[in-house]
C-alpha cells in the first residue's frame, strides 16, 4: 500500500510538472488581412515565428489568422486582444496618425528597405514623442516598395490623370491623387481588384508587389514607376499591450530581443523581394508593360505634388513634433 501511494504521489507530480510545462507555452495569433500569397503572410510572419522559437526553446510560436477583422479595424482588433499582434496601415485610421506620414512623403528616393531603416530610426528618434499608437507596442515601422501608377490603359505623362478613376488608398497618396487631380476610390487594398474589375476605378496607385498578391496584374496591364520616388505606405507591426504585458519575462525579452530597425530592415527586404516577384510574374503571365517616367513626366509630377510636404510638416508640427527636423533625418538615413 505504501508503494503504491508513493507511485501514485510521484504520477501526480509529474502530471503537475507536465501541466506547468504545457502551460508555460504561448501560441501568439496574428492576425492578417491580405490574402494568403501576400508577403506578410509566406515570409514576415513565418520569419518572426521562427525567430521566437527559436529564442524561446520553442515554447513561443505564431499562428496566422486570417480575416479577423477588415483592415481598417485592425489596430482596434489588436489594441483590444482579440489578436496578440499584426500589422495596421497608418491611414487607414484618418485623423489618429499624422507622423507616420513622413514616410509616405512623394520625392522620397528609396527601396522598402532603405526607408523602412531610416523611418524605424526616426519614429525611435522623434515620432514617438507623439505617443499616436496607444494601447499597443510598436514593434516595427515600415513601408513597402516604391508607389507605382498601375493603369488598364497606357499612361506616359501624369498629366493624362486628370479626371481619372483611381483608387489612391489613404494617407499622402490621397493628397499626391488630389494634386495630380485624380478621381480618388477610397477602398482597402483587398477590395482593389473587384474595384477595377467593376469599372469603378481604372487603375491604382500600388507597389509591384500586388500585381500578384492582389492579381492586379489581370486587370492593369500598364505600370508607370518614379525614380524620384512616387509615394508609398507606412505600416506598423504592433502588439496588444495585454498581450505583451502577460508573457513571461523569457518571452518578453524574445520580443524585445526582434523589435527595432533590425526587424524594420528584414520586414522591407521581405517587401523588395515581393516587388520582384509580382514584376516577373506580371510580365510572364500577364505581359505588363512597365514604363519609366520620363524627365518630363517627372518634373511635372514634383511640380504638381510640391506642396504636399509642407502641409505634412504642419501636422507633424501640431503632435509636438519636429516635422523639419525629423524629415531631414529620416532623408539622411536613407542609404
Amino acid at each position: 500500500m505504501k508503494k503504491l501511494s508513493i507511485a501514485i504521489a510521484t504520477a501526480v507530480t509529474a502530471l503537475g510538472f507536465a501541466t506547468t510545462a504545457t502551460a508555460a507555452d504561448k501560441v501568439l495569433v496574428a492576425s492578417h488581412w491580405a490574402g494568403p500569397k501576400h508577403t506578410m503572410a509566406t515570409h514576415v510572419f513565418p520569419w518572426i515565428g521562427e525567430q521566437l522559437k527559436e529564442c524561446s526553446g520553442g515554447s513561443l510560436t505564431v499562428k496566422i489568422e486570417n480575416g479577423l477583422a477588415p483592415p481598417p479595424a485592425q489596430y482596434d482588433t489588436i489594441r483590444d486582444g482579440v489578436a496578440d499582434l499584426g500589422w495596421i496601415v497608418h491611414g487607414y485610421t484618418p485623423g489618429k496618425f499624422l507622423t507616420t506620414k513622413l514616410a509616405e512623403l512623394p520625392g522620397v528616393p528609396g527601396n522598402a528597405e532603405q526607408i523602412s531603416v531610416a523611418y524605424q530610426m526616426t519614429q525611435e528618434k522623434y515620432l514617438a514623442a507623439a505617443k499616436e499608437a496607444k494601447g499597443v507596442q510598436v514593434l516595427a515601422n515600415f513601408v513597402h516598395g516604391p508607389g507605382m501608377l498601375n493603369t488598364t490603359k497606357e499612361i506616359l505623362s501624369y498629366k493624362d490623370l486628370k479626371g481619372m478613376k483611381l483608387r489612391v488608398g489613404g494617407g499622402v497618396a490621397n493628397a499626391v491623387g488630389k494634386a495630380l487631380g485624380v478621381a480618388g476610390v477610397n477602398v482597402p487594398a483587398p477590395a482593389v481588384y473587384e474595384t477595377i474589375a467593376s469599372g469603378v476605378a481604372d487603375g491604382v496607385f500600388f507597389p509591384a508587389e500586388t500585381l500578384y498578391s492582389f492579381k492586379v496584374a489581370e486587370l492593369t496591364k500598364y505600370a508607370l514607376s518614379n525614380p524620384d520616388g512616387m509615394y508609398t505606405t507606412s505600416f506598423g507591426l504592433i502588439m496588444s499591450n495585454e498581450s505583451y504585458e502577460g508573457l513571461s519575462d523569457e518571452h518578453r525579452a524574445c520580443v524585445d530581443g526582434m523589435r527595432g530597425v533590425e526587424m524594420a530592415r528584414r520586414i522591407g527586404q521581405f517587401w523588395d523581394q515581393a516587388d520582384l516577384v509580382g514584376i516577373a510574374a506580371a510580365q510572364k503571365d500577364f505581359g505588363l508593360v512597365l514604363n519609366e517616367a520620363s524627365d518630363e513626366a517627372r518634373a511635372h509630377y514634383k511640380e504638381a505634388t510640391a506642396g504636399i510636404t509642407a502641409d505634412v510638416l504642419k501636422e507633424v508640427d501640431s503632435r509636438g513634433v519636429d516635422g523639419k527636423a525629423a524629415l531631414e533625418y529620416m532623408l539622411s538615413n536613407i542609404k
